[in-house]
C-alpha cells in the first residue's frame, strides 16, 4: 500500500472512530448484543489497524 494511501486510510478510520464516539455519547441505549469483553477485543483491534497504517509508511 502506499504512504498516501496508508495514510489516508487510517485518517478516515480516526474519523470514523471518533464520529461513533460521540453517537454512543449521545445514545447509551444502544448497545452490541454481545458481551464487553468482545466489544473491547473489536476496539483494541481496531486501534491496532489504525496504528499500524499511520506507523507503516515510516518503514523502509
Amino acid at each position: 500500500m502506499k504512504r498516501k494511501t496508508s495514510r489516508l486510510v487510517a485518517w478516515v478510520m480516526l474519523l470514523a472512530a471518533f464520529a461513533f464516539f460521540v453517537y454512543a455519547l449521545g445514545h447509551p441505549e444502544a448497545s452490541f448484543p454481545w458481551g464487553s469483553g468482545a466489544t473491547y477485543t473489536l476496539y483494541g483491534a481496531y486501534a491496532l489497524l489504525m496504528l499500524l497504517l499511520f506507523a507503516a509508511p515510516f518503514k523502509d
